[in-house]
């Protein structure tokens, strides 16, 4: 009794200083991606899903005006409406924003890393216990367990996962809930309560992140498959029938997903549709390889597959050796090979229609990649080598390799979303913040998005098209001159208008009478510049 809890103490303090690593990490971002905006406004701004919904564009807007549509007004708090609302406009599902606006509800008014990071640890924490839990059930051994728990989350992509202030860290929790559920059920049998628990997972899941039905679909599809093959008909009837209404439901309970998915005059839902016709596949699968080269091998992973070669090739002249050798298969080895196959599958279909190669796209699936290395591992060293002190030496110099490779990924900066490079441009931003600001914008709402907290520290913001440049006199009229302006020009093709920053700074220059004109910094959707 007493080595028990011992042993769920240790487990305790090992998750302790897992979610640590990541507040250290935490606490050193100093800026957020555009995406990381939209989950603050989407959650906070009261039916206004975005910046463009404001009364923003061409009449003076005092900075900290912006700040609305991060933050919960007065009286707004708790409006899970508004969030409802503000998820049909857009192009994800509410689930993760009804956390944040939740969190956010108790401090109106502000906005902070802290608000995000509470919701990020806890699922971050309850993510590690089910990779613990989940892997013991296959491997059933705790010590395996354990190096499967740290192995992600001391990753680089399992700490990115946590420190992005987005839904991908709830979706990871929640893709792990429903793999160890799965795994129950394949190896103590289908009881109700784990159906149930898995139902809601798939109805939760598919209500925070759309790109949730591959792992759903593909580890649902193997499963039925497995059971078809044990002749276990009624069962495989009854869960496929829990799981389709697990479906229905989260589309009744959220329809405005139908049109999101099905919509023509959305960017994101078009692109997803000419993507299957396979276009984009070399692409996304080059860029997700680069990503997990990053995310969990420093950059190394030529050098890896060189070392994991050489090391198989030893287990297979072991094996050859033993001759004899019987490979018997037990319900956690069927549960593992099921798995195998769900995550190549769910692998395989992202990188089918992802529109942007991003890995936050496979960032639930890392936590089932690293389970399975480590059942593969152990499982084929195991059958391979017969003398535990081998094996267990083995073991450890795989063990301190991944811990070099990590080492080294911290090192380069393979830890995502921490922008060290914007507390130069925050900087600069608060130094010119007595300064009016021109923005020169065609209507777009991305790099107003982008650009929201830096606006939000200038005295004043005009907003406007470059056809209005030849009336900034008039603009101008009655505003403090003296020590310059700000301006920001929106440059990017892709997302935005595309302006010619330096085409637009001209006919400025020559219409306001400033002399000179000094590019202060840019970012990937825009450029700023001071005139004075």
């Amino acid at each position: 009794m007493k080595n028990s809890k011992r042993q769920q103490w240790g487990l305790v303090f090992l998750i302790a200083v897992q979610v640590a690593v990541l507040l250290l990490f935490f606490a050193s971002k100093k800026g957020y991606f555009i995406d990381e905006i939209y989950s603050w406004g989407l959650s906070n701004s009261y039916y206004k899903p975005f910046v463009v919904s404001y009364d923003v564009f061409e009449r003076w807007v005092e900075g900290p005006e912006f700040l609305e549509y991060m933050t919960v007004g007065p009286g707004e708090g708790f409006s899970y409406g508004s969030v409802w609302y503000n998820q049909a406009q857009d192009v994800h599902p509410p689930f993760f924003y009804m956390l944040l606006h939740t969190v956010c509800s108790f401090t109106p008014g502000v906005y902070g890393n802290w608000q995000a990071m509470v919701l990020n640890v806890a699922f971050y924490a309850g993510c590690l216990l089910m990779i613990f839990l989940t892997a013991r059930l296959l491997t059933g051994d705790k010590c395996l367990a354990v190096a499967a728990m740290m192995l992600w989350g001391f990753s680089p992509g399992g700490l990115s996962t946590g420190i992005y202030i987005r839904m991908y860290m709830l979706a990871t929790f929640l893709t792990v809930v429903s793999v160890y559920l799965h795994v129950k059920m394949i190896r103590d049998g289908q009881g109700l309560p784990r159906l149930a628990g898995i139902c809601l997972a798939t109805f939760l899941g598919l209500l925070t992140q759309y790109y949730f039905v591959f792992i759903a679909f593909f580890l649902s599809g193997f499963y039925v498959l497995w059971k078809l093959g044990k002749r276990r008909w009624k069962e495989a009837a009854v869960y496929a029938v829990a799981l389709f209404a697990s479906v229905g439901a989260m589309a009744c309970a959220f329809p405005a997903c139908i049109a999101q998915l099905t919509r023509t005059d959305e960017f994101v839902a078009a692109e997803t549709r000419n993507n299957l016709a396979g276009g984009g596949i070399v692409r996304n699968l080059i860029s997700y390889i680069s990503n997990i080269n990053m995310d969990f091998f420093g950059g190394w992973i030529r050098e890896t597959a060189v070392a994991a070669l050489a090391v198989g090739g030893y287990c297979l002249w072991r094996l050859w050796k033993r001759k004899k050798a019987k490979v018997a298969l037990r319900p956690e080895d069927e549960a593992a090979l099921i798995l195998t196959l769900a995550v190549g599958f769910s692998f395989f279909a992202v990188s089918w229609i992802a529109v942007v190669p991003g890995a936050r796209y496979i960032y639930n699936l890392y936590p089932l990649m690293v389970i399975l290395a480590i059942w593969w591992v152990v499982r084929i060293t195991g059958w391979c080598i017969e003398n535990p002190k081998e094996l267990l030496g083995l073991h450890l110099g795989m063990a301190a390799f991944m811990a070099v490779l990590y080492i080294g990924g911290y090192m380069r900066g393979n830890v995502q979303y921490l922008y060290p490079e914007n507390e130069e441009r925050t900087e600069l931003a608060a130094q010119y913040r007595d300064l009016d600001c021109i923005y020169i914008d065609n209507y777009e709402n991305a790099p107003l998005t982008q650009d929201l907290i830096e606006l939000s520290g200038f005295s004043g913001v005009y907003i406007m098209p470059k056809e209005r440049i030849g009336q900034i006199r008039e603009i101008l009229e009655g505003r403090p001159r003296g020590k310059g302006l700000i301006v920001y020009v929106d440059t990017n093709e892709f997302w935005s208008s595309g302006y010619d920053a330096r085409e637009i700074m001209e006919h400025l220059q020559e219409e306001t009478g400033f002399e000179n004109c000094r590019k202060l910094y840019s970012h990937e959707l825009s450029e700023t510049y001071l005139l004075e």
